[in-house]
């Protein structure tokens, strides 16, 4: 084989493979969000009054490109103590009463929210 026909060979499958990157990279459009189920819940943070944590799920419009962040508004009310995949788990701090929120977001920025009262 000749070096240039080996050459031409050689360029030929690397704009192939960089035509196959620059497919496999594109970005996600006409994303509409995420929202979290149950929207809003109510918990007993009291010693007997019931529940203290509840799982949410984040809901796919769209595209939901993992992994997920979960956060909290106010982290002295409550915390994420586990999450995984689409799933997190909520637990109120017993005592701490009033609205915290839940947000959840995704890798192309999507974001969703749901309420916690804590009663």
């Amino acid at each position: 084989m000749k070096k240039s026909s080996f050459v031409a060979v050689v360029v030929m499958v690397m704009v192939a493979l960089t035509a196959g990157v620059w497919t496999g990279c594109e970005s996600a459009g006409n994303t509409d969000g995420v929202s979290i189920s149950p929207s809003g819940v109510t918990l007993g943070v009291g010693a007997t009054n019931g529940a203290s944590s509840v799982v949410f799920t984040a809901l796919v419009h769209d595209s939901l490109a993992l992994p997920l962040t979960w956060s909290v508004v106010n982290a002295s009310m409550g915390t994420i103590v586990s999450a995984s995949g689409s799933n997190a788990t909520y637990m109120a701090y017993a005592g701490k009463t009033g609205n915290n929120v839940i947000t959840v977001q995704d890798q192309y920025d999507n974001k969703g929210s749901a309420v916690v009262t804590q009663q």
